[in-house]
């Protein structure tokens, strides 16, 4: 039974850095990449206007279908 209390202790810690690290991954994702409705709207327009792309959600983006 120690064993297993030993086991869950450990898979604890594991936990906790897993979302420790995950947490730092998303602040320096959001530092090196600030995400700005400009940047956004640019992206957007660029998936446009790429002809090879068949996202066609993206025309419908704020249209009366989407209420």
């Amino acid at each position: 039974m120690s064993d297993l209390d030993a086991t869950a202790e450990r898979l604890r810690v594991c936990k906790d850095a897993y979302q420790q690290f995950l947490t730092l991954w998303a602040i320096d994702r959001m530092m090196s990449r600030p995400v700005t409705v400009n940047r956004f709207e640019a992206d957007i327009d660029a998936a446009i206007a790429d002809p090879e792309n068949h996202d066609w959600s993206l025309l419908y983006r704020g249209s009366v279908l989407d209420d």
